[in-house]
């Protein structure tokens, strides 16, 4: 991570198995960043949310939450198809998507 800085809702994230992935160097800075923002999305969202009459702030950002775990499940495959290729060791990368899609 030379050169490189974390937001600081990092220090939101209580979760031990996303502080395992966060603070693995072969994971990039774009899923690193994808996935503190989707963990914190996912609380801000659930604080927002309005039991008694629809809120259309949080369908919209309900959306973009749902979208953006896509992006992030397709930038981890993207990762662990760059390892496949480079015949690299990257099964842990297989577990780190598993638990991201079962957290997320």
């Amino acid at each position: 991570m030379e050169g490189e800085s974390i937001n600081l809702s990092f220090l939101l994230i209580n979760d031990p198995n996303l502080q395992i992935i966060l603070n693995d160097p072969d994971i990039s800075m774009v899923i690193k960043n994808a996935i503190v923002k989707l963990t914190t999305d996912k609380l801000y969202i659930s604080k927002l949310s309005n039991p008694i009459q629809k809120d259309d702030f949080k369908l919209e950002a309900k959306k973009t939450y749902k979208k953006g775990v896509k992006e992030l499940i397709t930038n981890m495959q993207i990762l662990i198809d760059t390892f496949k290729i480079r015949k690299k060791d990257g099964k842990r990368f297989d577990k780190y998507l598993i638990y991201l899609k079962k957290v997320l």
